[in-house]
């Protein structure tokens, strides 16, 4: 364990270090909550189109117990469990790490909350609707560079993010699966 402690700490410090001026901003947007609002809006405008009424709201229904899962899975039971703190809490690092004026946030780190929301919601929302005219590759886009704005603002080591993303995807996936079962064979057309 100390071994993959010592490589985090090591690849914090690199992709916390390629900062740039015209970045920074970037990096803070992306890490805040605005952002969320165009993809939500865009998410129920598809789902809006494409499931009956009440597809649709068993479909807002499952995307809220997804993230609430993913959020409470990643901001309280994993932090809780691991107490492993954020990079802009360590004494040793707190000085020389690039934070931009970034609040620091809580005091537990593992894992990271934003990655695993981001995840879960791209997860979920991308196995169930159809999107014929966004390529595929481009929805990874947003959460993956949520994920690594928690990074660059260094609240975040690359291994709180990389779990983060992994637990998002998996509530992502279940309540995917959970909502295609229950939705009694509708399907988005």
């Amino acid at each position: 364990m100390e071994t993959l402690s010592g490589i985090d700490h090591k690849l914090f410090l690199i992709m916390n270090s390629w900062n740039t001026s015209w970045l920074n901003p970037l990096m803070v947007l992306f890490s805040g909550q605005i952002l969320w609002l165009p993809l939500f809006a865009f998410i129920f405008l598809k789902a809006h189109k494409q499931f009956d009424r009440t597809s649709f709201y068993l479909f807002l229904l499952f995307l809220l117990l997804a993230l609430v899962a993913s959020d409470v899975t990643s901001s309280y039971l994993l932090k809780n469990l691991t107490k492993r703190l954020r990079p802009c809490r360590v004494a040793e690092i707190k000085a020389i790490i690039n934070n931009f004026g970034q609040r620091c946030g809580g005091r537990f780190g593992f894992v990271s909350s934003h990655a695993s929301n981001a995840f879960c919601t791209i997860v979920f929302s991308f196995s169930i609707l159809k999107f014929q005219s966004l390529r595929p590759h481009l929805v990874w886009i947003f959460p993956v560079i949520v994920g690594f704005s928690r990074i660059y603002l260094g609240v975040h080591y690359p291994g709180d993010v990389f779990v983060g993303m992994i637990v998002g995807a998996s509530w992502g996936l279940i309540l995917a699966q959970l909502f295609k079962s229950r939705a009694l064979g509708s399907k988005p057309g």
